[in-house]
């Protein structure tokens, strides 16, 4: 039947389980169900509040808007000069530089960089107005132009941080009823296998955890050059390759890292989202809008630019936007209508065709009251992800579109993403590369748990959630032992993080295994005269999901323990999840691991006072 949310967002439900295999039940919920209905704001409209930008960048040319300098009576008008931004030679991920002014111009100026500051001036010669541009440079003369019959399609991935399938149905109704025109289809059990965006990333593209990189905050002041990642194979087979982010403070590869020393792609705009970031006067509206025009907008329009010139050409592009979205669950629906003309634009003016379109996500929204519930729960470990494939292929490959149209409804892992996409790229002489994974071309098995996803318990989706007593004796022997486990881990830092005390249990759950997972032994034949052999449970053990909060600071954590009936063992068997924000608290910290943990003991004090 059809649900009519409160803001009417209608969403389908005709099954109780998005995923139901035999060993992986994922609940299909209500994104608007009365127990979080009241945590989900109105999508909020950002308009930027600023006139007309006096200048505008098209086809490796910069212009002045007269239109724009003439209504705002900029009768004082002079000229204005530009500069190319580029990163500095041998110099650190943040070291910019920035070309001489060039020659004076008042109508338009031919650039020789793709990254432009603008800067215009008055009749006495001060700076009146600063602007930056995306201009897209081809580089047509280096490329060769190729027959796609014979060639693997090319991939545009489009990143959008924090937002779960939930989030997405209740939010970006514009861009999924164009992505149902465009045929795409959506993994209902997309399941996460880490906690933020790196770590869950890194598995996408390079088909590892973060630690088999191998890199940890030990190695944090290393580059990322030396390790390979999924455009470097596409690079390697001829495509052009491109790499962009908003929000560059935030960035996969450099919050608290160390980034990249020379361009990953062929296309990166870090230099140029630094240079931005550091000019304070162009951002308005909490640093949402370059001027006129929301940086999402800007970013957006310079990829498509780069996929309108690539008709001819293989690509591979990686986009991840996360200003609008990473820290507001209604960001989702500010920016609906910019993927929807952004993916618009591209799909009716035929330059999708020989390409396969990946709109997804890293999780679901990890802060803020929603995550103390069971969806919110659910939903942050159900990030978006949804596949489109271009007729020149699936005509081609008709068993590989039935495998990735069974898998929607199958347990997947960016691991299961990162497959996929080297089996695009090598299509029947692709072969497997890891026993975790499958690509998204290869039927998934009904058999398939979190356990041989390697998706550990904690964010594992599989399971049944039962609500237990916050005052039975188990949950507060598990509470306690949480808060030993988060000062043992702060233990190095005692001297300046405050040592914390339990305040109170906010919610406990059961985590309960499937009987027949626990039993299961053997079974013969796969499918005719199946038979599967059960035996006693092997072990003993349970799982307990606990959210608590401590003191000092307010800090809400969650965790996951296991407990051993047989051996009474208790042990925390997940990553711990801070789930409100502890912005400036933990500044005395440099390790992020840490940050969410440490409530710095100067802030006591100063709280004391």
């Amino acid at each position: 039947m059809q649900h009519l949310g409160f803001s009417g967002i209608p969403t389908v439900f005709k099954e109780p389980f998005l995923v139901d295999t035999p060993s992986c039940r994922i609940p299909n919920l209500d994104p608007l169900d009365i127990s979080v209905r009241h945590w989900i704001p109105k999508p909020r409209k950002i308009i930027c509040p600023r006139d007309l930008s006096y200048t505008f960048g098209s086809h490796g040319k910069v212009f002045v808007n007269w239109t724009a300098v003439n209504i705002s009576n900029s009768g004082n008008f002079s000229h204005c000069t530009h500069q190319s931004i580029r990163h500095t030679e041998n110099g650190k991920h943040n070291d910019i530089t920035y070309s001489t002014e060039s020659k004076k111009f008042r109508d338009s100026i031919k650039v020789s960089g793709e990254f432009v500051r603008v800067q215009c001036y008055n009749s006495t010669n001060a700076v009146i107005y600063t602007n930056f541009h995306y201009i897209y440079l081809p580089q047509n003369d280096t490329y060769t132009k190729v027959n796609f019959d014979d060639l693997s399609p090319s991939i545009l991935m489009v990143g959008i941080d924090s937002v779960s399938r939930m989030n997405y149905l209740r939010y970006m109704k514009r861009t999924r009823q164009l992505m149902l025109t465009m045929n795409a289809l959506e993994f209902l059990g997309y399941n996460k296998v880490a906690d933020n965006t790196f770590v869950n990333l890194i598995p996408l593209l390079s088909g590892k955890f973060a630690e088999q990189l191998p890199w940890n905050e030990n190695i944090r002041h290393q580059t990322f050059d030396s390790f390979r990642f999924i455009w470097d194979d596409f690079k390697e087979k001829g495509f052009i390759t491109l790499f962009v982010e908003d929000s560059p403070n935030m960035a996969t590869f450099d919050n608290a890292k160390a980034g990249f020393r020379n361009k990953p792609t062929d296309y990166y705009n870090r230099p140029m989202a630094v240079a931005m970031e550091q000019t304070e006067e162009i951002w308005f509206e909490d640093h949402n809008c370059v001027l006129d025009r929301l940086e999402t907008d800007v970013l957006l329009e310079y990829v498509s630019d780069y996929v309108r010139a690539m008709t001819h050409y293989p690509y591979f592009a990686f986009v991840y936007l996360s200003r609008m979205t990473h820290d507001y669950i209604q960001g989702a629906g500010s920016i609906d209508d910019l993927v929807h003309t952004f993916f618009r634009g591209l799909y009716n003016g035929g330059f999708l065709r020989t390409t396969v379109v990946i709109v997804f996500s890293d999780h679901g929204m990890r802060f803020g009251e929603i995550r103390n519930t069971y969806i919110g729960k659910l939903e942050e470990r159900l990030p978006l992800l949804n596949v489109i494939v271009p007729e020149m292929f699936s005509k081609e490959h008709s068993e590989f579109m039935k495998h990735l149209t069974i898998n929607t409804r199958r347990l997947t892992t960016p691991f299961d993403l990162h497959e996929f996409l080297k089996n695009v790229l090598h299509k029947n002489k692709y072969r497997p590369t890891s026993k975790r994974a499958f690509s998204l071309l290869a039927q998934i098995p009904l058999n398939r748990t979190c356990e041989s996803a390697e998706i550990s318990p904690h964010w594992c989706t599989c399971t049944e959630m039962i609500t237990v007593s916050n005052n039975s004796s188990i949950v507060k022997k598990i509470s306690n032992t949480f808060v030993e486990n988060i000062n043992l881990k702060l233990s190095n830092v005692s001297s300046i993080c405050a040592n914390l005390s339990l305040e109170d249990i906010l919610l406990s759950y059961l985590i309960k295994p499937q009987d027949n997972l626990l039993k299961f032994e053997s079974i013969e034949n796969e499918v005719l005269h199946k038979k599967i052999q059960y035996g006693d449970p092997v072990n003993a053990v349970v799982d307990y999901q606990v959210t608590i909060r401590t003191q000092p600071g307010g800090g809400v954590f969650e965790g996951t323990f296991r407990f051993d009936e047989e051996f009474s063992a208790l042990d925390l068997v997940s990553d711990i999840s801070r789930l409100n924000r502890y912005n400036d608290s933990s500044n005395c910290v440099q390790k992020s691991e840490l940050r969410k943990l440490c409530y710095c003991k100067n802030r006591v004090k100063l709280t004391k006072d």
